[in-house]
């Protein structure tokens, strides 16, 4: 079973202007992952980045990961990701003369996974023989239990929630993809699957503190006290 990880990183960002090459403790956010992946993940036969943009491809190569240079037709804030994950397969299925079996998506936005996280991830899958694994975190203090909506300016519950309303009382324990890790058999993704529309997806557990995903100013801000205090 061969194995190419990709991430895919965008130069433009919404939320927080240029943040994949932002700082975040010394050296730019994408950075994290690249050290991460490049220099300890053992699962990975292959590894690249996926970017229209010129800094994110210098800094790959700084990094000694290889680039894969997306056309702006993929990159831009309305496009669909699974596209340009494709793209990049295909470009390193020829340079590198393979087919790969397996997929992992790997976000740079989600600075603190680790390297046994993608590998324990990747060995899931190869052994359940699943669709994919996807990384996710429990739910604590935004539980469905707790979610309401407004009808006629009164609050209604969309989830019955105990009548104690302590968090330890919230059940089912429910879980939420945190965007940092997608494994996905080849197959399955050229068939589209790739966060869902699959019942065979599997999930990759991961503590709060790794699964911080960058998405607004104040996960920033977040994420350089959660640095500071590793």
């Amino acid at each position: 079973m061969k194995v190419l990880g990709i991430t895919a990183a965008r130069g433009g960002s919404k939320g927080v202007p240029r943040k994949n090459v932002r700082d975040l403790g010394g050296i730019p956010l994408i950075a994290h992952t690249l050290l991460e992946v490049a220099n300890k993940c053992k699962m990975m036969d292959a590894y690249c980045v996926a970017t229209e943009d010129e800094e994110i491809a210098r800094i790959a190569g700084e990094y000694a990961v290889p680039v894969v240079m997306l056309p702006e037709h993929l990159t831009t804030d309305t496009s669909p990701l699974l596209p340009a994950l494709q793209h990049a397969i295909e470009e390193m299925e020829w340079l590198n003369e393979v087919h790969y079996d397996i997929i992992a998506d790997l976000r740079c936005t989600n600075p603190f996974k680790l390297a046994s996280d993608i590998d324990g991830a990747i060995d899931k899958l190869i052994r359940t023989d699943a669709d994919a694994v996807i990384g996710v975190t429990v739910v604590e203090d935004h539980h469905p239990s707790r979610l309401k909506r407004i009808f006629r300016d009164r609050l209604v519950d969309i989830w019955p929630e105990p009548r104690s309303g302590l968090r330890q009382d919230l059940r089912p324990e429910v879980y939420v993809r945190n965007g940092a890790i997608y494994i996905v058999k080849r197959e399955a993704l050229d068939a589209g699957i790739h966060i869902k529309a699959s019942d065979d997806v599997r999930p990759w557990i991961m503590p709060p503190e790794r699964s911080l995903n960058i998405d607004t100013p104040t996960d920033f801000l977040l994420a350089e006290v959660l640095y500071e205090k590793r």
